[in-house]
């Protein structure tokens, strides 16, 4: 599975410059908060602040949005919602962000962290005023680390993203393409938008894609017909570019174009958690 030659580079890169900073602000997806997480960051900051920016949160459905604030909140966490498409970074950063982080000295050291297309990239290019990073749907562009002075008593460390070094669980990947997180281009496109397909149908039911596609289908082959020969995805010869469409189903979904969708819920994940737990004690 995808795990660019550059991510365990990056990993020593933050660990190196973590003695820097006074604490850590994770960009989660807010439609995946746990799985937007990849595994190293556990271990990582453990012994840093860590500040959770639920971001894309009006990509999100919002009563799973209210359930992972609740979550975060009962363990302890420091949590934010925002989208950083529509705000202003530097306010965000310091008067939501900044008042929770202490430090020794007058000025204030953050690392911002975050997977590939969690929206790190957009957000620094605002605090810098201008776009001069690599920003679009395509994960795993930010590669270096970056100080940025945001006022007089802050500064920022970009970090590049990091990503899981193995994806055993197809509910992952699943998860991981429903918000844009792993390459559409790399992987098999129909069976990607498949499998994104399904798991809108198992939490949402079917309404909300016959509402984007304007009228109803049988199953997943019709519906991106459906879809495609609507959008002109055609051949040469007139057939239908199911490829094509697959992989505009998979931005279109990630885009939030479907509507607001959540993926994983915190009943959910304490129930993998618990179960995974049972059987390391077997």
């Amino acid at each position: 599975m995808w795990y660019p030659g550059h991510v365990e580079k990056a990993k020593n890169q933050i660990s190196k410059h973590l003695k820097t900073v006074d604490a850590i602000v994770e960009l989660l997806d807010a439609r995946i908060p746990f799985t937007s997480r990849a595994y190293e960051y556990e271990q990582l900051f453990k012994n840093k602040p860590v500040i959770f920016v639920l971001n894309k949160e009006d990509l999100a459905d919002p009563a799973i949005t209210k359930q992972w604030l609740g979550y975060f909140q009962q363990k302890g966490h420091f949590i934010l919602t925002t989208n950083l498409k529509r705000i202003n970074a530097r306010d965000f950063l310091v008067k939501k962000v900044i008042p929770l982080v202490k430090s020794k000295f007058a000025e204030k050291r953050i690392m911002i962290v975050g997977i590939p297309n969690v929206g790190k990239s957009t957000f620094i290019n605002r605090l810098r005023g201008k776009k001069s990073l690599s920003v679009g749907n395509r994960p795993g562009v930010t590669r270096g680390v970056q100080w940025i002075t945001v006022a007089r008593n802050l500064t920022v460390l970009d970090t590049p993203g990091i990503f899981y070094k193995r994806l055993h669980s197809p509910s992952i990947v699943t998860k991981l393409l429903a918000v844009g997180a792993l390459p559409f281009e790399r992987m098999d496109k129909l069976e990607a938008a498949k499998n994104v397909f399904n798991l809108l149908i198992s939490r949402y039911t079917g309404a909300p894609l016959e509402k984007r596609l304007g009228e109803s289908y049988i199953d997943f082959i019709d519906f991106l017909s459906i879809f495609s020969r609507k959008r002109g995805y055609l051949r040469t010869r007139g057939e239908i570019d199911l490829d094509r469409g697959a992989f505009m189903f998979l931005r279109e979904v990630s885009d939030g174009k479907f509507g607001q969708f959540s993926y994983e819920t915190p009943e959910e994940i304490m129930a993998i958690k618990n179960k995974k737990s049972s059987s390391e004690e077997v």
